[in-house]
């Protein structure tokens, strides 16, 4: 996405002025998305994943405390 917009703005200026001014455009888009507190698509995988974990976590410890719980009921 980030490079899509680069080569959009990119195509908006002269040809000889594309390289020269690149850096300084992507630089200056990177900070903008910085500053926006964005989160990058690996990094939604990974709490996705910690989220599963945990939730499968829970739901076993769920089980076991109601295990716990019948058995102290039939004592």
């Amino acid at each position: 996405m980030l490079n899509q917009l680069i080569d959009s703005i990119l195509k908006l200026l002269p040809s000889e002025a594309r390289e020269e001014q690149k850096k300084n455009i992507e630089a200056i888009i990177r900070g903008h998305f910085e500053q926006m507190s964005l989160a990058t698509r690996e990094q939604l995988e990974i709490q996705e994943k910690i989220l599963r974990r945990t939730r499968d976590r829970v739901n076993q410890l769920e089980q076991q405390i109601e295990e716990l719980e019948k058995n102290q009921k039939n004592q």
